[in-house]
């Protein structure tokens, strides 16, 4: 449902990505409200005429967002929006929409970037300061199985942080007057 609610957030964004997930539950809730709106639209004309009252209403409201969904799905496969014009040919678009719904996603450098309010980004690399949090929480792990001594873990944790009198410099263990960090 959140994909859902997210391609109707950004109604008519037809710059950006979106994922294979948003491109089928978006689908899926639509064809959902469409046969409700069906089953209201029986239910007031009677089975024998149905006028497609409600049913037309959803359809209509829903054609802008499902062509922007359709749009940022082709660029996540790195290909242009105007592919989406395939979608409008009598059988033929069928097997399009299908083959654009089911293809696997361009990961890397295509003309569409990604926006932040899309996908998160890849991991980056470990920063200087995450590596040092890494470091020092095996420390923690090493000090509490007993390996090293609670000196030893303040120890190298100060050589870590670099707060020796020199950089690099290792600090000797605390004094009484010192707090731990």
């Amino acid at each position: 449902m959140s994909a859902y609610l997210d391609a109707m957030r950004r109604y008519a964004t037809f710059s950006g990505r979106s994922t294979r997930k948003e491109f089928w539950y978006y689908h899926l809730v639509l064809l959902g409200l469409a046969i409700g709106g069906l089953i209201i639209d029986v239910a007031i004309a009677g089975p024998r005429e149905p006028q497609p009252l409600v049913s037309a209403l959803i359809v209509m409201g829903h054609y802008i967002p499902s062509l922007a969904v359709i749009v940022r799905r082709l660029h996540d496969l790195g290909k242009s929006g105007w592919l989406v014009l395939t979608c409008l040919i009598p059988l033929v678009g069928i097997v399009a929409f299908i083959v654009i719904g089911s293809t696997p996603s361009k990961h890397g450098a295509t003309d569409f970037p990604e926006s932040s309010d899309q996908r998160p980004a890849p991991p980056s690399p470990p920063s200087g300061s995450d590596q040092q949090i890494d470091r020092i929480e095996k420390l923690a792990a090493l000090r509490s199985s007993g390996a090293i001594t609670a000196e030893e873990f303040e120890t190298m944790k100060a050589g870590i942080l670099g707060h020796g009198q020199f950089a690099g410099e290792p600090r000797t263990a605390p004094s009484h007057m010192e707090k731990p960090l």
